[in-house]
C-alpha cells in the first residue's frame, strides 16, 4: 500500500462572500450604467444585484468602490500563449517546458492589465488550459485551440526551409498540426478535442510575418476545411479561420465555417455575405493600423512580408468602416503576444475608437466575446455560468476603474493607474483601494 498514492477529499466548507459596495455597474450589454448600487459575490459566482449589507454573511468581505465604475472582466479573443518570444527564439532557445513558463507570465500580463479570460489561437496551451480550469495554476481563463491546422506551405507551417513540412519542433510540441488532406484534417481535429481544444484553429490562407504563404494564396481546400467545421460541429464547438481575402473567407463560408479571423482585405461583398449568415470578424486593428504603420523598420521583415504589411495596413480602414457599416458580428483579440508589445494590448480598443462607439468596443471585449466562447459547447470549459456581463448567475470576473470606459474606454489603456480592483472567479487578482 505504500507504493499508491491516494486523493484527499476535503471536507465541504462554508461560503466566502465578497460585497462590493457604492458602485457604479456597467453590465456588459447596457448602453450605460447603473448608478451606486451593490454586487453580492458568493464563492465564484454573482450572487445577487443592488445588493446591500443585510445580504451578506457577518464575514463577507466588504469593498467600497467609492463611486468608481464596475465592469465584467476583459476578455482577449486572439492571442498565441506559447510564442512569447516569436518564432525563431522559441525555436532556438525554447525547449517545451520553458515554453509554458514564459506563457505563464504572459498569462500574469494579461490579468494586470485586467484580461480574466483569453482565447489562445494557435500553440499547445493545452495543458495550461486544463490547470488553469482545475485551480491548480493562476490566471485567466484559457480557452485554448491546442495547435492550429495548417496544410504544407500555410500560414502555421512553421518548419525552415532546410526542413522537412511536420518535422519541426513546433509540430514535436503540439504547436502546429500539418495535414494534407480532409482525413487528416479530421483525424487532427479530433485529437486536438481530445486533448481539451475548446475550439479549432485554421490556417485558410497567407498570413503576413511567414515565408511559404503568399497572401493571397487559398493554402487549403474546401474539402479539407469541411472536414475540420464536421469533425468539430460533431463534438459542440466551432472552427475559426485565419483568413485575409475574399477568396479565402468565402472559401470558409462556402465549407460551414463562420468564425474569420483578420479578414482585412475582405470587399463590401463579402461583408454582406457574412452579415447574411450570422458569421462574426474577429478584429485586431492596432497590428494592421500601427505595427504595419512602417513594416519596414520592423526586425525580421524581409522584402515580401513588407510587401504583404503594406497591403494589410491600406486595406484594414476599408475593411474595419464595412464591418461596422453593415453591423457584423464582431469581438476582439489585439494578437499582440509578443515581447514588447504584449503590453499594448489594451491599447487596441482605442484605435478602435475610429470605428465603434466606446461601448460597443467595450462589448466587443466582454459580451460579445463571451457569445462566441460559448459556442464551443460541450467543450466549454467554464458552464457553471456566463462570461463577460455583471448578472446574478453570472462568473464574477470585474474590473473596478477609475474614470468611466462606457465613454472612454481610453481608460482602460493606463492599466497601472486605472483598474483598481481586479476580480477572477470570484478572487481578488488586485485591490489599490
Amino acid at each position: 500500500l505504500l507504493g499508491w498514492s491516494f486523493g484527499i477529499v476535503a471536507a465541504d466548507s462554508d461560503s466566502t462572500q465578497t460585497l462590493l459596495k457604492n458602485v457604479h455597474v456597467w453590465d456588459g450589454t447596457s448602453d450605460g450604467v447603473t448608478k451606486r448600487i451593490g454586487i453580492l459575490i458568493e464563492n465564484n459566482l454573482i450572487k445577487k444585484l443592488r445588493a446591500s449589507d443585510a445580504d451578506a454573511n457577518a464575514d463577507a468581505t466588504v469593498i467600497d468602490g467609492g463611486g468608481r465604475v464596475l465592469i465584467p472582466g476583459l476578455i482577449e479573443m486572439h492571442t498565441h500563449l506559447m510564442f512569447r518570444y516569436g518564432v525563431q527564439v522559441m525555436r532556438s532557445d525554447f525547449d517545451a517546458q520553458a515554453a509554458g513558463a514564459a506563457a505563464m507570465e504572459t498569462l500574469q500580463l494579461y490579468m494586470q492589465m485586467g484580461y480574466t479570460t483569453v482565447r489562445d489561437v494557435g500553440g499547445n496551451s493545452l495543458g495550461l488550459a486544463k490547470n488553469v480550469a482545475a485551480g491548480r495554476l493562476k490566471g485567466p481563463r484559457i480557452y485554448s485551440s491546442g495547435g492550429a491546422i495548417s496544410t504544407i506551405s500555410g500560414h502555421n507551417d512553421l518548419a525552415m526551409f532546410s526542413e522537412q513540412p511536420g518535422e519541426d519542433v513546433f509540430t514535436r510540441r503540439g504547436d502546429t498540426l500539418i495535414i494534407t488532406g480532409p482525413i487528416e484534417a479530421r483525424e487532427a481535429t479530433r485529437k486536438l478535442i481530445r486533448g481539451g481544444a475548446s475550439q479549432i484553429k485554421i490556417m485558410v490562407g497567407g498570413g503576413v510575418a511567414s515565408d511559404f504563404d503568399p497572401l493571397y494564396a487559398d493554402t487549403m481546400s474546401e474539402d479539407e476545411i469541411r472536414a475540420i467545421v464536421d469533425a468539430a460541429a460533431d463534438f459542440g464547438t466551432y472552427a475559426c479561420a485565419h483568413a485575409y481575402t475574399d477568396s479565402s473567407i468565402n472559401r470558409v463560408l462556402d465549407a460551414g465555417g463562420r468564425c474569420i479571423e483578420h479578414g482585412f482585405l475582405a470587399s463590401e461583398k463579402t461583408i454582406k455575405r457574412m452579415k447574411k449568415l450570422g458569421a462574426v470578424m474577429s478584429l485586431q486593428p492596432y497590428a494592421a493600423v500601427e505595427i504595419f504603420k512602417q513594416p519596414e523598420k520592423l526586425a525580421g521583415f524581409n522584402d515580401e512580408n513588407i510587401r504583404k504589411a503594406r497591403q494589410v495596413r491600406d486595406g484594414a480602414d476599408n475593411m474595419l468602416k464595412l464591418v461596422a457599416k453593415h453591423n457584423v458580428d464582431t469581438f476582439a483579440g489585439a494578437d499582440l503576444w509578443q515581447e514588447g508589445i504584449i503590453t499594448k494590448t489594451p491599447e487596441d480598443m482605442v484605435v478602435r475608437k475610429r470605428w465603434f462607439s466606446d461601448v460597443e468596443i467595450l462589448r466587443q471585449n466582454t459580451s460579445y466575446a463571451a457569445k462566441w466562447l460559448a459556442k464551443s459547447g460541450t467543450k466549454n470549459p467554464y458552464r457553471e455560468g456566463p462570461l463577460g456581463v455583471i448578472k446574478e448567475g453570472a462568473y464574477a470576473d470585474m474590473l473596478l476603474v477609475d474614470g468611466n470606459p462606457v465613454e472612454d474606454v481610453s481608460v482602460l489603456a493606463d492599466w497601472k493607474s486605472n483598474i483598481r480592483l481586479i476580480v477572477k472567479d470570484g478572487e481578488i487578482f488586485k485591490n489599490t483601494l
